[in-house]
């Protein structure tokens, strides 16, 4: 920790988020504090932020920590933060590394909810006392949600393209040989200008995948856009949940002539533990992904030869020591 940064901050996370709270207080010190959980017969949900005197926290800063892949999650982020509030806390930072619901930004079809926009009004509502509330988020799937945040709460975007870059090098890009050529993928074309700057980056060309998309079913249209002929197509998206949409490309790839195929995730979002077994058993040569969401905690993640899982904390850690220099916390600039 930046030796200009006071310690007057208290770490907290949601019930799934530990595993990230606990690497910011590795780099941040400050001091972790729990939130005890317990769940009655008929489902009341108790909350208690683990504190001995009601002025125990006043005049300090609260890091609330949060992958807020549910709805249990995204309304423990707002009983905690109104709680930390009224505990007289100076502000309440928090720490989002997966926004869930982000897919759900617009509707579509008539009578379609908009459910990010309510859940971004539902966190506006957590009191905003003191120097107010900062919600840092990385990698969202449409920047725009932040401009459903209303009141005077501060939003900003981070980046993990730093890391990813880094990890890419280590694990793809070294480890190939004399003639093996790399080229950036999409996975479809909704993350074009991401695809572009990984590979204006690492100087590759670039492929794209056009797929259908009905609710969860997908599948590609047509064959690539663009020469992967014997080249080592490196795909980036966002996230993955199903894993379809990432098989589908990669085998797209392949059958267009492609060596292999390898992915770069921002969010390891799966839906559940039988999708690492599926992801396991694809044509995918190498998942990279960040420490985002918790499914990247899986034991099956982490005892895989075929997972990267990069941690990202840094990216976080940074802005919030920046807080302390500069009180007016900004919003990052765009990736590379």
């Amino acid at each position: 920790m930046s030796s200009t940064t006071p310690q007057r901050f208290r770490i907290f996370a949601t019930e799934n988020s530990e595993y990230f709270a606990q690497e910011l207080v590795r780099r941040l010190g400050g001091g972790y504090m729990r939130i005890i959980h317990k769940v009655f017969g008929d489902g009341e949900r108790y909350y208690r932020v683990d504190i001995t005197d009601r002025q125990e926290l006043i005049g300090l800063d609260a890091v609330i920590v949060s992958s807020a892949t549910s709805d249990l999650e995204i309304l423990e982020i707002f009983r905690v933060g109104c709680e930390l509030a009224a505990l007289g806390t100076r502000r309440r930072i928090f720490v989002i590394p997966f926004l869930g619901y982000s897919t759900m930004e617009r509707a579509v079809k008539p009578g379609e909810i908009v459910t990010a926009k309510a859940n971004a009004r539902l966190l506006s509502a957590i009191p905003n006392c003191g120097l107010g509330n900062t919600f840092m988020f990385c990698d969202l799937h449409v920047n725009g949600i932040m401009q459903y945040f209303e009141g005077s709460c501060q939003c900003m975007e981070l980046y993990a393209q730093a890391p990813l870059i880094k990890a890419i090098q280590t694990h793809i890009i070294s480890k190939l040989g004399p003639g093996n050529e790399a080229i950036f993928g999409s996975a479809d074309l909704g993350r074009p200008l991401w695809v572009e700057s990984f590979a204006n980056y690492f100087h590759t060309s670039i492929a794209f995948i056009r797929k259908r998309r009905d609710m969860e079913d997908t599948r590609v249209i047509g064959t690539p856009i663009g020469d992967v002929k014997d080249k080592t197509v490196i795909i980036y998206d966002d996230m993955t949940r199903s894993g379809k949409t990432l098989i589908n490309a990669a085998e797209s790839y392949l059958a267009s002539g492609a060596k292999q195929v390898m992915a770069v995730l921002s969010h390891f979002a799966l839906n559940n533990d039988t999708i690492i077994d599926v992801l396991e058993k694809s044509c995918i040569s190498l998942i990279i992904s960040t420490n985002s969401h918790p499914m990247s905690q899986n034991p099956k993640v982490r005892a895989s030869s075929k997972f990267v899982i990069v941690d990202v904390a840094d990216v976080f850690m940074h802005k919030i020591t920046d807080s302390y220099v500069q009180e007016n916390m900004c919003v990052t600039p765009p990736p590379l």
